[in-house]
């Protein structure tokens, strides 16, 4: 079990926009990381970066946001992933708190929910090939014309002309930095349909 302070193997998630690993206190959080790390908006990512304490109707209180956030425009965010099972008081009651210390500080608060299901496995299975890579610049262009349509990953890999193990792992990296858009509410297996972000434009 993760607990702030101790590395989650299963559930911290290493996050390309930062470079490092972000603090995931479960595996639902952990998808909310991934999505987060997906945002092109979202230049850095902290998690669990800040503590709030206070004295509530029970005595004393202690909560900490699941990641605080930085957009590109240098907006800052707490950002808290919404319970899975309704929202009691506690719940309401560490919201309340957050707003007012957000209010307080110039921070935004963002609740968010777990991806679904199918976007979510997208999401991990685009989140392997999000590690850094040099990638000659002919090869990544040839790839990327060839989807200037909409067509299955496997069929533009074939026609693209970069060898196949290499075009197939870096087609997965174009769908990771938004250069290949997909339908996410389907699975993005080889016979998944891609087209050029840029031509979509």
């Amino acid at each position: 079990m993760a607990y702030h302070g101790r590395p989650g193997k299963l559930s911290n998630w290493w996050c390309a926009t930062t470079g490092g690993h972000v603090v995931c206190g479960s595996l639902r959080v952990r998808g909310v990381a991934l999505e987060l790390d997906f945002d092109p908006d979202i230049a850095w990512i902290g998690g669990q970066p800040v503590e709030l304490r206070w004295r509530g109707a029970r005595g004393k209180r202690r909560w900490r946001p699941d990641f605080m956030v930085r957009t590109v425009g240098g907006a800052r965010h707490a950002v808290v992933v919404a319970p899975d099972k309704g929202d009691g008081p506690q719940w309401r009651e560490n919201l309340e708190v957050l707003h007012e210390v957000a209010a307080a500080a110039g921070w935004r608060v963002s609740v968010h929910h777990v991806p679904a299901r199918m976007r979510l496995e997208n999401l991990e299975l685009a989140g392997e090939y999000r590690q850094p890579m040099t990638v000659p610049a002919q090869e990544q262009e040839a790839l990327e014309a060839a989807f200037y349509h909409e067509r299955p990953l496997a069929e533009g890999v074939l026609v693209s002309g970069v060898p196949q193990g290499l075009a197939m792992d870096l087609a997965y990296r174009l769908v990771w930095q938004r250069r290949l858009t997909v339908h996410w509410d389907r699975p993005l297996g080889p016979w998944a349909t891609a087209w050029c972000a840029e031509a979509a434009a």
